[in-house]
């Protein structure tokens, strides 16, 4: 993850993220696992979305064109329990029921740069969407028809609880409490003020705000709210050349540092069991197993995202060094079991619609994946022109590789 460390609008971090999105080799961003489809797996990629309905047995995809209905990139995926997804990018929030037809979100976030999005974990049609005009502020806004269209802000820049000058950056709705939602806004890095957390107990109509003194340049994301504990949040703080997974359990007045492991964090979940995983690029494993004080650093793979479901844990690797793109371990990371290269992948969706919008991209993807000299990457993906601006669109870009990954049942 070179180049990749916070969401700042400094010149240097958008000149060293100035490559698109998919500039890299395929890869993986998050898998989500929904409860109520306890075959079907997710795996939000690089360049579309990876799906797999017999719990990994056979895998086809849908292309990001097909999804977005533009050029431009995904940057978060999330998943309903019920299996509706949402796909947050550059330009609008798109969401399907079948995978197959996807509807763009009309309303007021049409035509923003879409950053965060989460599905209310009690009802699926409650979603909140996290969207930037070009140039500055933010807005929380909020869809009650599962994502299709979107009304007036919750919350946005320039109020009392988030300042003029700053940015929100993620959002969560707590899965135990549904009224209890929380964000992180980002400060400029001309600000003096650093990140805060933002927290809601009636489901966004008022807001108190915790100034979290980390780093003046620091990003903090949300990792997971706590499934059994609303008031219990895990944090992703980015600043300098290390990740620290910060948490809070009395709904952000306190904080607390649970692993500093002095590198990058790519993956964290709170396992249904109450045990703690994470995970670094270089790849050490770091596992906190129920009712212990410390993480146990073990040999991992080179990570990119993790997720769990029933207490099976899902790493997203890197095929090159670790023979796969996503593996399972039942054992608390002592083991990991293959269960998907991309090369696995034998087409785009069956339904008409995607096989036809996603074959000649399938067939990039082949040889992208074959090593192809000159065959480029898969066309999924690459930014458009037109609203979002240069700056917003290379910001964009670093922005998909330093997601946060999903935590249990955020699918």
């Amino acid at each position: 993850m070179p180049c990749m460390r916070r969401a700042a609008l400094a010149l240097a971090f958008l000149v060293c993220s100035g490559a698109r999105a998919d500039g890299a080799f395929p890869t993986g961003m998050s898998v989500m696992l929904p409860a109520g489809a306890p075959q079907r797996i997710l795996l939000g990629t690089t360049f579309g979305l990876v799906v797999s309905e017999d719990a990994g047995a056979t895998w086809r995809y849908v292309c990001e064109p097909h999804l977005t209905g533009s050029g431009f990139s995904v940057l978060v995926y999330q998943a309903a329990r019920n299996g509706e997804i949402v796909a947050a990018h550059q330009d609008a929030l798109s969401s399907s029921s079948d995978l197959c037809t996807w509807t763009r979100a009309t309303g007021s976030i049409s035509g923003l740069l879409v950053l965060d999005a989460f599905i209310d974990p009690s009802n699926p049609s409650s979603v909140l969407a996290i969207a930037w005009p070009p140039t500055a502020g933010a807005a929380l806004l909020a869809s009650t028809d599962a994502g299709h269209s979107f009304g007036p802000a919750l919350l946005q820049s320039g109020t009392p609880q988030v300042h003029a000058d700053e940015r929100l950056l993620s959002v969560e709705i707590a899965a135990s409490a549904p009224a209890v939602v929380y964000a992180t806004t980002l400060a400029p890095s001309s600000a003096s003020s650093t990140a805060a957390l933002l927290r809601s107990g009636d489901g966004g109509a008022s807001w108190t705000r915790f100034e979290l003194g980390v780093d003046r340049l620091a990003q903090v994301k949300i990792a997971q709210v706590d499934p059994a504990d609303a008031n219990t949040v895990y944090l992703l703080v980015s600043a300098a050349a290390a990740d620290e997974i910060r948490m809070t359990s009395d709904g952000g007045a306190t904080i607390q540092t649970l692993l500093a492991p002095r590198t990058t964090i790519t993956g964290f979940v709170r396992a249904s069991d109450g045990a703690l995983y994470a995970g670094s690029q270089s790849g050490d494993f770091y596992v906190r197993a129920p009712g212990a004080a410390v993480f146990q650093r073990l040999p991992g793979p080179h990570l990119r995202c993790l997720g769990e479901r029933a207490g099976r844990v899902y790493a997203c690797g890197d095929a090159a060094t670790d023979g796969y793109d996503l593996a399972t371990t039942d054992d608390r990371g002592k083991s990991f079991q293959k269960l998907l290269t991309f090369t696995q992948i034998v087409g785009p969706l069956a339904c008409p619609e995607v096989a036809s919008a996603c074959a000649v991209d399938f067939a990039q993807l082949q040889r992208t994946l074959a090593g192809v000299p000159g065959a480029g990457n898969c066309s999924c993906g690459h930014p458009g022109s037109g609203s979002g601006g240069a700056l917003l669109i290379l910001l964009a870009a670093a922005l998909r590789r330093r997601r946060r990954a999903p935590g249990t049942d955020r699918r």
